[in-house]
């Protein structure tokens, strides 16, 4: 009980803290403190919690980052009077606050029923940041450091360290939370931008659903499908799914972890992912962040908000390195367009605190643990850039002649070809016909010096780059369409807003066509929506586990030596279950060779040989063991530390068990 009381006040510091620096760094109207408040508060201390990390143990850090938040506010308000300081805390947005309970629960109860994308890699890196591995080294193998964009798992491991939550659940929170939060910053800043009540609701509704339009091709004559399909080579889950693009058309997409009624693959996408299947490891708090910034800017009173957007930025390094490089990049091609208009090489007087904030937050971005870190730290070593042998990801480009869009599903798609152009435009769908509009309104706000709006457009250029581009990093040759990502979220940001205010005094068949473009946008994210929405009612354990693996979790996370490795048949269970490091993998991917021998014979003494303290087996695995290996493990240098049964899934009952072994007797 005294647990959740603390884990309250934890809540309540940040929250009151993120109120505070709304009302007191920034002039907002007050209806948007409540949704820019949260947000601020969540992404400050998670912050500050980063880096207290480096230095202190992860109770005292993660405490430390509400505080710091909490006390950062608390020091703006000192020329606020009590009666201001009271209506920052309590704001009157009752409907708001409700529509945030009522998003958050809903996506969280389907986040539950799904173990969609990165969950094998997210929830061990969770479980060890919870006990204070921060920045986080590659779970399955911990000589490596694995230079991710971690802030959201960062949250997530905060709620299970303090709130005494699972991190399968933890994360599901975090991610119902960031998407509730993404939704009402959505309807904020569309409303502030349209003065309609309407507006912001219409866009908040294509925040969440907008998408890519591949179920267009269903429309098509057969023959021309049969004929574009033979240009088209699946990669990743859509080559494991169906046997090509036509047949698959009407197939349903067999990801792992998906829903009790699959995904049909005519509905997914590779390039436009709508944002309610961002199940991810930062998408969501990524997007709720890029709002963020584009709310309060404007509205920054002096340095005090100059303080509290250096730290926004820095958070956007680290959960989205190539938005945040985008948004840089623009902001640098806004001055130079400034230049040219202008025929003068004088730098605006407005725009220099954007200089300032670029290099604060590059500063952090450089020491603050994830990608660019990891790039920076490359870049230092005696060979600049060269990838550095202990660290996880590697980054490469090579130069494609032809403008290529690549999907995660469709493969390399030529847009010289006539029939990959056409299965690109359904793939990216119809937000690529706001471009105009958004380069107009880019221009405008250029010439009103509304720089960080026109650096969110003119960085989309770099979203352009990437068609002449191909990612050879260690993520694999799909990441490129992350920086196509850099040009397709400001039309989607933009999109609503600037088509409403235009359409406006434009005549009924205007808006009708408007209307019917914005329902083939949304059309497939919302029958996505659906059928995860089956996934509310039937709540899933992650990575093969049962009742016994949750069990064994209560009792022991975080109680092994700190040092300790744990052997496990299904790495990610062990570490996830144990709050302790493996030695198993050379990506997430793809296991050493060292272990496969080891776990098809896992000898004690050989496990002992290769550096492993415990190991971690399940009945199932102890029926596939040989009986040399069955004896093995009844030597008396191997000790039981725990076993817990249960069923051995939810559609068998039979009894099962699973039991962890000490074998760092067996030398």
């Amino acid at each position: 009980m005294l647990d959740k009381f603390l884990f309250l006040l934890w809540f309540l510091a940040w929250t009151s803290g993120g109120l505070l620096l709304a009302a007191s760094a920034f002039r907002l109207p007050r209806r948007l403190i409540l949704g820019a408040g949260l947000a601020l508060g969540a992404t400050t201390q998670a912050w500050f919690a980063n880096l207290l990390a480096f230095l202190l143990p992860a109770p005292a850090a993660f405490w430390g980052g509400a505080l710091l938040t909490l006390a950062l506010g608390l020091a703006f308000t000192q020329t606020l009077s009590p009666r201001k300081i009271l209506r920052a805390i309590l704001p009157i947005s009752w409907r708001q606050a409700a529509a945030l309970l009522f998003l958050a629960y809903l996506f969280t109860a389907i986040g539950r029923g799904l173990l969609l994308f990165e969950d094998y890699q997210n929830l061990p890196t969770i479980s060890l940041m919870a006990r204070g591995d921060i920045p986080p080294a590659f779970a399955l193998d911990p000589n490596v450091r694995f230079g991710y964009h971690y802030l959201m798992l960062l949250f997530a491991s905060e709620i299970t360290l303090l709130g005494g939550i699972v991190p399968w659940n933890a994360l599901d929170f975090t991610r119902g939370f960031f998407f509730a939060l993404t939704l009402l910053l959505a309807y904020l800043w569309v409303g502030r931008m349209t003065r309609s009540r309407l507006a912001a609701y219409a866009g908040a509704f294509f925040t969440a659903f907008a998408g890519g339009a591949r179920w267009l091709l269903l429309l098509l004559p057969t023959a021309w499908i049969e004929s574009l399909s033979k240009k088209i080579t699946l990669l990743g889950s859509a080559a494991q799914s169906v046997p090509d693009l036509a047949r698959g058309l009407a197939l349903p997409w067999a990801v792992d972890g998906g829903p009790p009624i699959p995904f049909p693959f005519a509905f997914i996408n590779g390039v436009n992912v709508p944002l309610v299947l961002s199940h991810g490891g930062s998408g969501m708090m990524v997007s709720a962040l890029a709002l963020l910034i584009l709310l309060v800017y404007r509205f920054a009173r002096d340095w005090r908000g100059c303080i509290v957007l250096a730290i926004l930025l820095a958070a956007l390094a680290n959960l989205s390195e190539h938005a945040y490089l985008a948004a840089f990049f623009g902001l640098g091609l806004v001055l130079v367009l400034h230049w040219i208009r202008t025929r003068s090489l004088k730098i605006p007087r407005d725009f220099l605190p954007w200089i300032g904030l670029g290099a604060a937050s590059g500063f952090f971005a450089a020491i603050q643990g994830g990608v660019l870190t990891e790039l920076v730290r490359g870049f230092l070593r005696p060979r600049a850039g060269a990838a550095s042998p202990d660290s996880y990801f590697t980054v490469g480009f090579s130069f494609s002649p032809r403008p290529t869009i690549i999907s995660g599903h469709l493969g390399l798609l030529d847009l010289t070809n006539p029939p990959q152009l056409l299965v690109a435009l359904f793939e990216i769908g119809p937000i690529l016909l706001a471009l105009p509009i958004v380069a107009i309104w880019g221009w405008k706000a250029l010439k009103a010096r509304r720089w960080w709006d026109a650096a969110l457009v003119f960085g989309g250029v770099m979203g352009l780059t990437s068609l002449f581009l191909q990612y050879e990093g260690s993520a694999g040759v799909t990441a490129t369409s992350r920086l196509f990502g850099d040009l397709l979220a400001p039309l989607t940001l933009f999109a609503v807003p600037l088509l409403w205010t235009w359409a406006k005094a434009r005549g009924a068949r205007v808006k009708q066509v408007l209307l019917s473009l914005g329902f083939i946008a949304v059309f497939g994210g919302l029958i996505l929506f659906g059928v995860e929405l089956t996934a509310a009612q039937k709540p899933v354990l992650p990575l093969a586990m049962q009742s016994a693996d949750v069990q064994l979790y209560k009792e022991y996370w975080n109680k092994l030596p700190a040092d300790a490795l744990v052997f496990d048949t299904l790495p990610a269970r062990a570490v996830t279950i144990f709050g302790r490091f493996t030695d198993s993998n050379e990506t997430w991917y793809v296991p050493k060779q060292s272990w496969i021998a080891l776990a098809q014979n896992p000898f004690p003494r050989a496990l002992r040989a290769a550096g492993f303290d415990y190991f971690y087996f399940s009945l199932e695995n102890w029926e596939t063991f040989s009986p040399e290996v069955q004896t093995a493990l009844a030597d008396s240098c191997v000790h039981i530390v725990a076993e817990a049964e249960g069923p051995r899934s939810e559609t068998d009952v039979r009894k099962a068990w699973r039991r962890l072994v000490d074998i760092r007797g067996c030398e």
